[in-house]
């Protein structure tokens, strides 16, 4: 089956997030037209008890095993194009696992439980306490959007360094992205 071309209308394409942002091809297949729809769309992002500001879901790329914590990791990493070291993969995986969601439970294709506030018009539905996503790419999608809402720079920051897998759990249990902090006790190692 030949591959389709298809051509977003302005009102749909990619903006820039901001300066840690990306806008161009970042893994191989191309995102299903459905999707382009609610690319434009903006909600604002409630996570750890506070609203941010709009999120724009971002155009992400896919290819690879959404469907494993070390597959939707690497996605994530290069998805807003950071390095996929060890030590981020280790630091990312980690995350997940202390997220809980995403894999079995009821916050489906959404590994680190981000949360729209009410009313955001993401796609899927509220899954107690987090958002259960109706496909992987979504998901991912809305997770890079969240990660670059201007809340999570230490995050970025320490992927982007690419190097020290605890220095990316600090920044994490430093930011506001969960109420509890992790009780200061995610770790990762290289």
């Amino acid at each position: 089956m030949a591959a389709a071309t298809f051509r977003l209308p302005r009102k749909y394409r990619y903006r820039p997030l901001g300066r840690n942002s990306y806008a161009g091809p970042v893994v191989g297949a191309v995102v299903f037209a459905a999707l382009a729809a609610s690319v434009g769309a903006k909600a604002a992002v409630h996570h750890a008890g506070r609203t941010s500001a709009t999120v724009t879901a971002k155009i992400v790329h896919v290819s690879g095993n959404l469907s494993t914590r070390a597959g939707f990791a690497a996605a994530l990493l290069a998805a807003d194009s950071l390095p996929e070291t060890s030590c981020d993969l280790s630091a990312v995986v980690e995350w997940e696992i202390r997220e809980g969601g995403g894999f079995g439970n009821q916050a489906t294709y959404d590994p680190l439980n981000v949360n729209p506030g009410p009313g955001a018009g993401w796609p899927g539905y509220n899954a107690i306490g987090a958002w259960a996503f109706p496909n992987a790419t979504d998901g991912l999608r809305y997770t890079v959007a969240t990660l670059n809402d201007g809340y999570y720079g230490g995050i970025i920051a320490a992927l982007r360094a690419g190097n020290n897998a605890q220095a990316v759990c600090n920044a994490i249990m430093a930011s506001p992205w969960a109420a509890s902090h992790y009780g200061g006790t995610l770790t990762a190692n290289c």
